[in-house]
C-alpha cells in the first residue's frame, strides 16, 4: 500500500491479552492501518462496532460455543454486510464451519496463527469486493456422479487451462480430496507428498512452509496437493483438518481446483459451500443421469440454493441415427444444470494418462480440450475461435492471390 493512502481503521474484539498485544505489534508499523482494540467478548458487543467507520472487524471468539455463534450472528445482522468480519477462533466443529461460511465472514483463522497470516487476511478483507478482478482465489470443485466418468481428467485439464489462461492465468493448485484412491498426482507422473496424518491431530501445524514441502510441482508450474493412496484405509478426517488445508491453499493460490471423491464425507458440504463453481461430471447412460438428478437434489438439500450444481456430460456422443440418448434427452433430464458435453476421445485420454502428461501436450486443438474450454473459459474459447476463423480467411485470401 502506498504511504499516501487514506488511513483505514480496523477493530479487534478480544479478551486474549497475548493475542491483543501480538496484533498491536503486528500493525504498529503500518502507516495506512490504524488498529483499535476492544477488550470484550463477542457476547458483550452492542453498538460499538457501528460507532466508527471501521474498514474491518476482527472477532476473537470460540466458534464451538453456541452462544458466541449466536452473538456473531447478531453482529453480522447489525453490520448488514457494510463491514467485512474476520473471525479468529481457538477451535471449531463442522457445524460452526457451515455457519461461518453461511454468514459470509470475510475469513476465519484458527489459533495459533502467525501475525503474517492475520495481516494478510485483514488486507484482503480491506480490499473488499471492489478489489481488482482475480485477486481472490477462485475455487472450482469437481464431483463424480458415478465411478469412472473421467472426473480427474477433467479436473486436471481445467487446472491447466486456468493456469495458462489469459484472463485468469496465475498460480493454480489442484487438491485431490480422494485420500484413499486419488489419482491426480499419478495422472501427471508426480509423487504425492501430502501426509495428512502429520497434521491430523494438530491442523494448526499446517503453515505455508509445511504446505510448500507437501506440494507436488509440475514442470508447467501447476501444483498438486495429493496424499499417497491407501485403498484399505477407508476412513474420514475431521472437518477442521480439511478446512485448514483448503483455507491455506486458497490464501496462496489464485485458482484452486478440487477433485472430490464419490463418497460423501462430513466435510463435503463445507467444501461445496466454499466453492465458486461446482461441476458434477456424468456420462450418457440412463442410470448415471438419473443418479445425477438425485445428486443435484442432495446438493440443494445440504448446501442450500447458494450452491448451483453445473453438470458436464463426459464422453458425449451425438450421432444422427443413434437410437441411444440424444442431447435433447440430456437437456430434458438435467434442465438448466447441463452446461455442456465433452467429446468422446478415449485414445487421446488414454495416451495422456499412460504418458503422465496433460491432454493439450499431445494435441492442443483436440476436441476434448476445446469442449472443456467452452465451459470453463467461454470468453477465451470465443476469442480463439474468432482468431482461427480470421487466420483461415487470411489463408484463403493468400491462396487466391497466389493462384491468380
Amino acid at each position: 500500500m502506498a504511504s499516501g493512502s487514506k488511513t483505514k481503521k480496523i477493530l479487534l474484539v478480544s479478551t486474549d491479552t497475548t493475542f491483543l498485544q501480538d496484533t498491536r505489534t503486528a500493525f504498529a508499523a503500518s502507516e495506512v492501518i490504524e488498529l483499535l482494540t476492544l477488550e470484550k467478548s463477542v457476547n458483550e458487543l452492542r453498538g460499538e462496532i457501528l460507532e466508527a467507520a471501521f474498514g474491518t472487524v476482527i472477532v476473537d471468539m470460540d466458534a464451538a460455543k453456541l452462544e458466541e455463534i449466536e452473538s456473531l450472528q447478531r453482529v453480522m445482522r447489525r453490520l448488514e454486510g457494510s463491514v467485512p468480519v474476520v473471525v479468529v477462533t481457538q477451535e471449531f466443529n463442522a457445524a460452526a464451519v457451515r455457519i461461518l461460511v453461511q454468514l459470509k465472514v470475510a475469513d476465519f483463522l484458527v489459533k495459533p496463527i502467525t501475525t503474517a497470516d492475520l495481516v494478510r487476511s485483514v488486507i484482503r478483507a480491506l480490499q473488499g469486493p471492489g478489489r481488482e478482478e482475480n485477486t481472490e482465489s477462485h475455487i472450482y470443485t469437481f464431483m463424480p456422479a458415478a465411478g469412472g466418468v473421467g472426473t480427474t481428467t477433467l479436473a486436471l485439464q481445467t487446472a491447466f487451462q486456468l493456469h495458462h489462461s489469459v484472463t485468469r492465468g496465475a498460480s493454480t493448485c489442484v487438491v485431490d480430496l480422494n485420500f484413499q484412491q486419488g489419482a491426480c498426482a499419478e495422472y501427471l507422473d508426480l509423487e504425492p507428498r501430502f501426509d495428512i496424518t502429520e497434521i491430523e491431530n494438530q491442523p494448526e501445524r499446517l503453515d505455508r512452509q509445511l504446505l510448500d514441502v507437501m506440494l507436488s510441482k509440475h514442470a508447467s508450474g501447476l501444483c498438486v496437493l495429493a496424499a499417497p493412496t491407501r485403498p484399505s484405509d477407508m476412513r474420514s478426517f475431521k472437518t477442521d483438518v480439511v478446512v485448514r488445508m483448503l483455507d491455506l491453499v486458497a490464501a496462496y493460490f489464485d485458482n484452486v481446483v478440487i477433485d472430490l471423491p464419490r463418497t460423501w464425507f462430513p466435510w463435503t458440504e463445507t467444501v461445496l459451500l466454499g466453492s465458486n463453481k461446482l461441476y458434477i461430471v456424468a456420462e450418457m447412460t440412463v442410470p448415471c443421469l438419473r443418479h445425477t438428478q438425485r445428486l443435484i437434489q442432495a446438493v440443494y438439500e445440504t448446501a442450500g440454493k447458494e450452491v448451483k450444481p453445473n453438470v458436464i456430460v463426459n464422453r458425449f456422443e451425438q450421432k444422427m441415427f443413434d437410437s441411444g440418448i440424444k442431447q435433447a434427452d440430456v437437456q430434458e433430464i438435467l434442465g438448466e444444470h447441463f452446461v455442456g458435453g465433452i467429446s468422446n476421445n478415449y485414445r487421446l485420454v488414454r495416451e495422456a494418462v499412460d504418458r503422465g502428461v496433460p491432454l493439450h501436450a499431445i494435441d492442443p486443438n483436440a476436441n476434448v480440450v476445446n469442449d472443456l474450454k467452452k465451459i470453463i473459459l467461454p470468453e477465451e474459447a470465443v476469442q480463439t475461435m474468432a482468431k482461427s476463423k480470421s487466420l483461415f480467411g487470411l489463408g484463403k485470401g493468400l491462396l487466391k492471390r497466389k493462384a491468380g
